[in-house]
């Protein structure tokens, strides 16, 4: 008794721990099936690895991870065929006395009936359309008119106000310097002592229009390049004149001078007439 207990033991544990099975041996082209493979740990030597097919024709769909539940490791496929025929799965050696029995897989085709006629695949359906088919379509549109007012409305906007914007005015050169002249006199500069600062002042408005007026870089050059620059564009007398009133304020200036009361009015009477007599010169 206790002897054929543990033969019906031995027995048990051999056919389920070496185990490779299938749902249906009969299937059609396209039918899906389980192919599961199991096997004790302990006897485990080596484990199969396909690609995506178990043999030629019988093509894997979908794996499972191996998984170990106890003392048994197994793995799950999914597998199809795609043509008829018979295809046979070789057994699966765990180890060198430890394998599985071979499959053996029929594959059949989908029997039509005697005088049956192929017919077209059935066209699709027309449901009602609802909202939530045209509700996309509403936003888009909604957005895209929004875009195109906010363009629209920013446009108008910029154009309102160039229109409104007044150009500002060109104030002539020779405006500017009888300005700035009449204030720098009305500051009484050089009556308070600053007679270096007064020059300083008194050159750089007479430079600045120069160099409007006739076009080049009055404030960046020396005296004599000013007047060489304007020996043929103003008479012999504004050249003196000019020459005058800068060599004054270049002394002034940088060698330390200080011009006499006349000197210094003169200066300011000298640069009005300079900047009178040339407004009008093209």
């Amino acid at each position: 008794m206790n002897k054929l207990i543990s033969t019906l033991i031995l027995v048990s544990n051999v056919v389920f721990s070496q185990n490779a099975t299938i749902d249906n041996n009969n299937i059609l082209i396209g039918e899906q099936i389980k192919f599961t493979i199991s096997n004790k740990i302990d006897n485990t030597e080596n484990w199969p690895i396909y690609n995506d097919s178990l043999v030629k024709g019988i093509e894997i769909i979908k794996r499972s991870d191996i998984d170990t539940i106890n003392d048994l490791i197994s793995q799950d496929f999914v597998i199809t065929a795609w043509d008829s025929g018979s295809y046979y799965i070789p057994p699966i050696a765990f180890s060198a006395k430890n394998s599985t029995k071979g499959l053996l897989i029929n594959v059949k085709t989908v029997k039509l009936e005697e005088g049956a006629q192929l017919k077209d695949i059935k066209s699709p359906i027309n449901e009602p359309i609802g909202l939530s088919d045209i509700l996309p379509w509403i936003i888009a549109i909604l957005i895209i008119f929004l875009i195109v007012y906010i363009i629209r409305k920013y446009i108008s906007t910029k154009n309102k106000e160039a229109i409104n914007q007044k150009p500002e005015a060109i104030v002539p050169a020779d405006v500017i310097a009888l300005r700035d002249l009449n204030k720098l006199e009305n500051e009484k500069i050089w009556q308070k002592g600053h007679i270096k600062e007064y020059y300083s002042i008194l050159s750089e408005i007479v430079r600045r229009y120069i160099g409007c007026k006739f076009n080049f870089i009055a404030l960046e050059i020396t005296t004599n390049e000013i007047l060489e620059e304007l020996a043929n564009s103003i008479n012999a007398e504004q050249l003196n004149n000019l020459r005058t009133l800068l060599e004054r304020a270049d002394l002034a200036k940088f060698a330390k001078s200080k011009p006499l009361e006349n000197d210094n009015n003169e200066s300011m009477l000298l640069a009005k007439q300079f900047v009178d007599s040339t407004k009008n010169m093209e």
